[in-house]
């Protein structure tokens, strides 16, 4: 039985091949196959990578406005590869949910009470060295989560992302911040690297799909923030798959 390919996706395949993308880039997507690393996000994660190869113990806080890319850096460092074991933990509400994702990412047994797996976690860690990065993305912050992070710290380096996170009161848990780092909006040239790294790894390896014209006002619109870049730069794009023209102008950013 044959199946009918519809017009618009017939359509969209062939504007992508004449533009020479395998698709569009500027998605979200989860194995982090478009991610590139600026200068800032690169330092980061040798230093922290470094802590976590000397067995350092302590407090890595990653704080920036929304939308500047805390989460995405996160998962960035969740997915080095390194001696020791790593565990990521996303969104933990409680302290019982922090407990439980890094116990599941370490591959202890499953316990349900917090106690047990509070236990059976410190237990591990006296035992092993392991890594973490805890990303409080979209979490309302308390004490009880504060302190059992706190207590991470002091058997590891735990590394702690999300919005205001310098202004936790730290020393209340008895914890004092081994390192911060404050992500910033992107300057024009960091923008223009990442933009045409993406589309190049998209499959764009000869010419510019956005236009210097294109670029200027993708800068003007974000103000560097990176999800408006990749939000208004996937608009452009689409645009432009919709249309005749072979890049990105101005008028297809909005």
């Amino acid at each position: 039985m044959t199946t009918t390919t519809p017009p618009e996706l017939l359509q969209r395949t062939l504007r992508l091949q004449m533009l020479r993308l395998l698709e569009n880039p500027f998605e979200d997507f989860a194995d982090g196959r478009y991610f590139v690393a600026t200068p800032q996000v690169a330092r980061i994660y040798q230093e922290v990578r470094q802590r976590w190869l000397s067995a350092a113990r302590g407090l890595v806080l990653i704080d920036g406005e929304p939308g500047s890319g805390k989460s995405t850096l996160a998962r960035f460092l969740a997915g080095g590869h390194l001696p020791s074991p790593l565990a990521f933990a996303f969104a933990p509400r409680t302290p019982n949910r922090l407990l439980k994702l890094i116990n599941e990412d370490l591959g202890l047994p499953r316990i349900k009470e917090q106690k047990g797996r509070r236990e059976r976690l410190l237990a591990y860690l006296r035992e092993h060295y392991a890594g973490m990065v805890v990303d409080l993305h979209g979490v309302t912050f308390n004490p009880a989560l504060g302190q059992q992070i706190a207590e991470l710290a002091a058997q590891t380096t735990v590394v702690v992302t999300g919005y205001a996170v310098f202004t936790y009161p730290w020393a209340a848990w008895e914890v004092k911040p081994a390192a911060r780092y404050l992500l910033s909006p992107w300057d024009y040239d960091t923008l223009v690297f990442v933009v045409e790294e993406i589309t190049r790894r998209a499959g764009r390896v000869m010419g510019s799909l956005f236009t210097a014209e294109a670029l200027e006002r993708l800068y003007l619109l974000s103000q560097g923030n990176p999800r408006e870049v990749l939000r208004i730069a996937h608009a452009g794009l689409e645009a432009l798959l919709q249309g005749q023209g072979a890049t990105v102008e101005p008028w297809m950013l909005g």
